[in-house]
């Protein structure tokens, strides 16, 4: 946990105003169709002309007595299919980069004489290793193929959870982490893996907005009562929020986003798994500056 308070630093100097986000990085973007594999790569050469064009040939026999609105109503799912599988491409991608960064990371340990750069080595192959965890779960419930467990469980070991994953990667990025509740001894019912996923991706999101601001602090507010999780907050105070940025926060087209595209998946994440529990995310900008990720719980399961 990173030692640094943001209210040590002046305020003229935590005043960070974004820029806009109008250009596309190229290693931010999802992969082009021409990097996708197919299921007939491999096969002999004009082999996959003449099975297209064999399948195209075989429309005209398929059935026409569907009724009118059968296609409309195939968009939606293909549309569906179509995100999820660029997601899982780009999800590739990025683990592929994670395990790059490991991989640099290890060599250092292992050749670096230094105890600070041993130090320093291990703590980012711990932290790109909690990243890369994460970002398969995530993937993992947007997709559907997260198996829900809800059961009573402390809210406090649930925010230790996260105090524990975010302790490395906001010490290496010079953030302070707060967590607070109300009461952080109350038992809710909640799926406690979707939860610790969900509360991650709006940490995610908003670091993506911090950048890399010196001083600067994260708020995790959890609030329960009756047995049941209200609501978990995610606040930062340091960096101003253009509409435009604050507008597209929970878009799921919006690529080009600060934090790039974990940063995405993240905000996405967060309002899944809100969803999941009976409520929703809402992204609140703060007048002159700062911003909150608001989860919100309408009933516990």
């Amino acid at each position: 946990m990173s030692n640094l308070n943001p209210a040590d630093v002046p305020a003229a100097g935590r005043q960070v105003i974004l820029e806009e986000f109008t250009q596309e990085s190229p290693e931010l973007a999802p992969p082009t169709s021409t990097d996708r594999k197919t299921d007939r790569e491999g096969l002999p050469p004009g082999y996959r002309m003449r099975a297209d064009a064999h399948y195209v040939d075989q429309l005209s026999s398929r059935r026409t007595d569907r009724p009118a609105d059968a296609a409309p109503a195939a968009a939606p799912a293909r549309d569906r299919l179509e995100s999820r599988e660029r997601r899982s491409e780009r999800l590739l991608a990025q683990l592929t980069e994670d395990l790059a960064t490991i991989a640099s990371a290890a060599t250092m340990l292992t050749t670096d004489a230094s105890p600070l750069g041993r130090r320093l080595s291990a703590d980012l192959i711990k932290a790109q290793t909690a990243r890369a965890a994460w970002l398969v779960r995530a993937n993992a419930i947007l997709d559907g193929a997260h198996r829900p467990h809800v059961r009573p469980r402390p809210l406090g070991a649930i925010l230790d959870q996260i105090r524990d994953r975010f302790a490395i990667e906001c010490r290496l990025s010079g953030i302070a982490l707060q967590i607070h509740t109300t009461d952080w001894n109350t038992t809710v019912l909640v799926d406690e893996d979707a939860l610790v996923a969900g509360i991650s991706g709006a940490i995610v999101a908003t670091i993506g907005l911090i950048g890399q601001v010196e001083g600067a602090a994260i708020k995790v507010t959890a609030g329960a009562g009756g047995g049941e999780l209200r609501t978990i907050e995610v606040t930062q105070d340091d960096v101003a929020i253009p509409a435009s940025v604050g507008s597209r926060f929970l878009d799921v087209s919006w690529t080009d986003r600060p934090g790039g595209w974990p940063a995405g998946l993240g905000a996405w994440t967060a309002r899944a798994v809100a969803q999941q529990h009976g409520g929703d995310a809402v992204f609140l900008s703060a007048d002159r500056r700062g911003s909150t990720v608001r989860l919100s719980f309408s009933r516990s399961n």
